[in-house]
C-alpha cells in the first residue's frame, strides 16, 4: 500500500501565526508552511500544479494516485535528505515546548525617592547649603551619595561645642554626620557659630560629649547620581519654619556636578511668627535637567535670616497623622530610557 501524502491541514483561525511566548512563528503554522514547501518540490519545482490537488488518503482514486507521486518524492534519491530535514524540524518543535518562556525587552524605569528626618538649620545667611536626605524610600537608576569633609576638631568638654582647627578636605556643612575617635555614634553638625564658613571655627553638634582633638570625617547625603543619560524631572518639597517676628526670604536652586544650573532658582517668603505660633511654609517645585551618565545633581538653599530653618516635624496625635519630613525629593527620568538587555 502506498504511503499517505505528507499533508498538514491549514490551522484553525483561532491559532495565531506568531507564538506570543516566543515572538516567533507558531509551530502549527511552521509545520503547515514546511509541508507546503515540501509539496511544491522543496525549492526544486518537481511538483506540478496537478500534484498539489491532493486530498486526504482514500478520498478518491484520482487523489490517491496523486498521493503516490508525493510519496515517490520521499523514496527518491534525495528522500533521505528530506527525512533528515523533517527530523530536525521535529526536534526544533519539541525544543519550543520545552524551552523557557521568552522574556521581552522592556524599558527600565529610572527613579529615586529620598527624604530627611532631621532638622537642617542655616549656619550662615551668606552661605549656600545642600539639602540633605538621610533616607532612601525607593530607588532604581538614581542613587544617593555623600558629600565628605575631613578636619581636625575637638568637642566639649561635656558640651555640644565643636572647635575645628584645620580642614584637610571640605567644606563642612550643617547636617553632616561626624565620625572619629571618641565621637558618639549618630552625632551630626547642627550649625556653625563662629569662624570661616565651612572651615575653621566653632560648630554646634547634636550630642553633648567630650572628644580630644582628633581627625573627624563629616558626611551628608546630598548628591543624587543619575545612572542614565536623558532629561530628568526633579521634584522637591521643603518644610520651612520661621521663629522670627518678621517675614524672611529663602532661595532653592539646582546644582549639577558642583556647578549652579542657570535660571533654576526660586525664592520663597516664609511667614513670620504670629502669637505663640512659628511661621511655616512648604516650598515645592519641579525642575527639568539634562544629564549625561553618572552626572550628579544637588538642591541648594540659602536664607536671608538664620531664624528661618528647615524643620522635621514628628508624628502627631488628635488626630493621628504621620511625621513631616524636613525635605522630600523625587527624581525620575522624563525621556525614554534604554532597553534592558540590549
Amino acid at each position: 500500500m502506498p504511503s499517505p501524502p505528507n499533508i498538514t491541514n491549514i490551522p484553525a483561525p483561532r491559532v495565531p501565526i506568531i507564538d506570543e511566548r516566543t515572538g516567533l512563528l507558531s509551530r502549527e503554522w511552521y509545520r503547515f508552511f514546511f509541508n507546503l514547501f515540501n509539496l511544491t518540490g522543496g525549492g526544486g519545482n518537481w511538483t506540478s500544479l496537478e500534484d498539489l490537488q491532493v486530498g486526504p488518503p482514500g478520498a478518491t482514486d484520482a487523489q490517491f494516485e496523486s498521493s503516490r507521486v508525493v510519496a515517490g518524492l520521499l523514496t527518491a534519491p534525495d528522500g533521505s535528505a528530506q527525512e533528515s530535514q523533517i527530523a530536525v524540524l521535529q526536534s526544533q518543535v519539541q525544543g519550543l515546548s520545552l524551552g523557557p518562556s521568552n522574556t521581552p525587552h522592556v524599558p527600565a524605569p529610572i527613579y529615586g525617592s529620598f527624604y530627611s528626618t532631621i532638622d537642617q538649620p542655616d549656619g550662615s545667611n551668606t552661605t549656600a547649603y545642600p539639602l540633605v536626605m538621610d533616607t532612601v524610600q525607593t530607588s532604581q537608576g538614581v542613587s544617593l551619595q555623600d558629600r565628605t569633609a575631613t578636619f581636625t576638631a575637638a568637642i566639649g568638654p561635656a558640651s555640644t561645642t565643636m572647635t575645628v582647627t584645620a580642614v584637610s578636605a571640605g567644606p563642612i556643612y550643617p547636617g553632616m554626620v561626624i565620625t572619629g575617635t571618641g565621637v558618639t555614634a549618630g552625632t551630626y553638625i547642627v550649625s556653625q557659630t563662629t569662624g570661616t564658613d565651612g572651615s575653621t571655627g566653632t560648630y554646634v553638634v547634636s550630642a553633648s560629649q567630650t572628644v580630644a582633638s582628633t581627625t573627624i570625617t563629616g558626611t551628608c547625603k546630598s548628591k543624587m547620581i543619575l545612572q542614565e543619560a536623558g532629561v530628568y524631572n526633579v521634584q522637591f518639597s521643603v518644610q520651612f519654619i520661621n521663629t522670627d517676628a518678621s517675614i524672611h526670604d529663602t532661595d532653592i536652586w539646582l546644582r549639577k556636578n558642583g556647578v549652579d544650573v542657570a535660571d533654576t532658582n526660586s525664592q520663597f517668603s516664609i511667614p513670620n511668627r504670629h502669637g505663640a505660633v512659628d511661621g511655616h511654609l512648604i516650598a515645592a517645585l519641579n525642575l527639568f535637567v539634562e544629564a549625561a551618565p553618572n552626572d550628579y545633581v544637588e538642591l541648594m538653599w540659602a536664607t536671608s535670616n538664620s531664624a528661618t530653618t528647615i524643620e522635621y516635624i514628628a508624628a502627631k496625635t488628635a488626630p493621628v497623622r504621620p511625621a513631616t519630613p524636613s525635605v522630600i525629593v523625587t527624581v525620575s527620568l522624563a525621556s525614554v530610557p534604554s532597553i534592558l538587555g540590549v
